[in-house]
């Protein structure tokens, strides 16, 4: 089953000097699993004193948590300002990440948000066509 995407940013950071440098390039998209839950999901590029890719999600989210979410490098997670209606949802990301000889630093830090149907797609259409069919 795939996540409808809610909301989807990107930030990219540059670190260091021409000695110790790292560009890091990150990706957060807030979907809706259904069922009435909602997560994240994570795409990271970086570059620099250390190179890779990192990628995952969804993991769920249901309020306001700060979180260790890797050791070696420690990544925090912080999501502040939440907030969920019946139709929106909205939220404050913040990720820090201890690099290597360039000590902590925040990666990502962006507010996700926007609407949202209570029931996923197909879901909704049935209902609406089974209400018709039933005269309502």
């Amino acid at each position: 089953m795939s996540n409808t995407v809610i909301d989807k940013k990107t930030e990219t950071h540059k670190f260091g000097g021409w000695i110790a440098s790292e560009s890091v390039t990150t990706t957060i998209s807030l979907v809706n699993m259904g069922d009435g839950k909602f997560g994240l999901s994570y795409d990271s590029k970086f570059s620099g004193v250390k190179d890779g890719h990192v990628q995952g999600g969804p993991f769920a989210v249901d309020g306001n948590k700060n979180i260790k979410v890797h050791s070696s490098p420690d990544v925090h997670l912080t999501i502040s300002k939440f907030d969920k209606t019946s139709s929106t949802i909205s939220m404050n990301v913040d990720i820090t990440v201890d690099i290597p000889v360039l000590g902590t630093k925040t990666i990502f830090d962006q507010t996700l948000s926007g609407t949202y149907a209570a029931a996923a797609g197909w879901v909704a259409a049935a209902a609406s066509i089974k209400q018709k069919s039933a005269g309502i």
